[in-house]
């Protein structure tokens, strides 16, 4: 039997299976845990933030951050057995990380909060695009478009960071 005519007889899998639902839920949490606590970071930020065009900017990050967060939530699924909440928490890499990131507290540290949020950021939407090839078939299609949301909103926000920075 020939390649070709064996490779007919077998079914094709037209769309690859997702993760499992509840690997699939810890990893929608976990985003939603990290777009909270962007949130949360940026308003502390903006309690000690001195620059008005900063302020402004970092505004419209954390409104964009509170948005992301609520679609993430949107995308829990609802399981009796498993209360969406229980999901959303976070990993030890993104605990080091946030920490890293309140600690520039002081009022002159602008352009290191500018600079820290822009590598998380970034590192955000690495993320974000690693997990798209794994968000597929139709279950997936609501994650999947969230995801380019994210992407889309991450890499508009990274934007208006680096005008910022060509400001500066």
């Amino acid at each position: 039997m020939t390649d070709a005519v064996a490779s007919a007889a077998e079914p094709a899998v037209v769309v690859p299976p997702g993760l499992p639902i509840l690997e699939a839920a810890a990893w929608v949490g976990h985003a939603c845990w990290a777009e909270l606590r962007f949130h949360e970071t940026l308003t502390r930020w903006l309690a000690i933030e001195a620059d008005p065009a900063v302020a402004v900017t970092l505004w419209a990050v954390r409104a964009h951050r509170a948005e992301l967060a609520e679609a993430w939530h949107r995308r829990l699924p609802e399981l009796r057995e498993f209360p969406r909440d229980q999901f959303v928490r976070s990993s030890r890499e993104a605990d080091d990380g946030f920490a890293a990131l309140d600690a520039l507290t002081t009022p002159e540290a602008t352009s290191e909060r500018v600079d820290a949020l822009t590598a998380a950021l970034g590192r955000m939407t690495d993320h974000y695009q690693q997990h798209a090839a794994v968000a597929v078939g139709p279950a997936d299609a609501p994650v999947a478009d969230t995801l380019r949301l994210a992407i889309a909103r991450t890499q508009a926000d990274l934007a208006l960071l680096h005008e910022l920075v060509v400001r500066a």
